[in-house]
């Protein structure tokens, strides 16, 4: 997609980021520690190529290792949610929905938006969309 660009970044704006290719996957991911990081029912995540995002601001965010291969960064200041890598995964980078300036989302919807590790949901929120529902990521 020519001329995709997408902005965002945390509350304080301590920290701020471009990207500039479409997302190659989103989710809402409903496992325990996704939802227990974020404090929510669930998080809706994208996939973007890693060249396609730049930091336009920062270096202050706080690397928490929610295993040994998967490194979640968030502000240092606000706590703010932004981004997750995976070492499995090093050509990518997963950015919490939630943190692109909203004025990007209803220009730029999700193309491949799933339920992610429907079996691990909480039973408190009702979903009665139609979207895939999945065990793992895909």
């Amino acid at each position: 997609m020519a001329g995709f660009a997408a902005t965002g970044g945390c509350f304080c704006d301590d920290n701020r980021f471009e990207i500039s290719k479409p997302a190659v996957d989103t989710h809402h991911c409903q496992c325990s520690i996704c939802r227990r990081l974020q404090g929510a029912a669930f998080v809706t995540l994208s996939i973007f190529p890693k060249g396609a995002f730049r930091w336009e601001k920062g270096g202050n965010l706080d690397t928490f290792h929610s295993s040994e291969k998967v490194h979640r960064h968030r502000c240092k200041r606000c706590g703010t949610p932004l981004t997750i890598t995976l070492d499995a995964l090093p050509d990518l980078i997963a950015v919490t929905r939630s943190s692109l300036d909203a004025g990007v989302q209803p220009g730029h919807p999700p193309a491949t938006l799933r339920h992610a590790f429907w079996p691990d949901r909480v039973d408190w929120v009702e979903i009665h969309d139609a979207l895939p529902k999945v065990d793992g990521f895909s």
